[in-house]
């Protein structure tokens, strides 16, 4: 299990990078399909461009990707 304290740090440290990747839409700390926690990476729709350049792991914390459409703040 990793610890939350592990996850902030490595979102912290990769988000700028993964938010700069075109259809990237939001980097962040959640509940994942097999029920660890881990980073959420959101896109704005399938693409496998996207998804060759965002690692399942990085630095032993994993990383999901979630099609969630645009994200538009209220």
């Amino acid at each position: 299990m990793t610890s939350l304290d592990k996850i902030k740090r490595v979102k912290s440290k990769y988000q700028r990078a993964w938010l700069s990747i075109p259809g990237v839409v939001a980097v962040g700390i959640g509940t994942l399909q097999d029920g660890s926690a881990g980073i959420i990476v959101s896109i704005e729709r399938p693409d496998e461009t996207v998804r060759r350049q965002i690692p399942e792991r990085v630095e032993d914390v994993p990383v999901e990707i979630q099609v969630t459409g645009k994200i538009k703040a209220l």
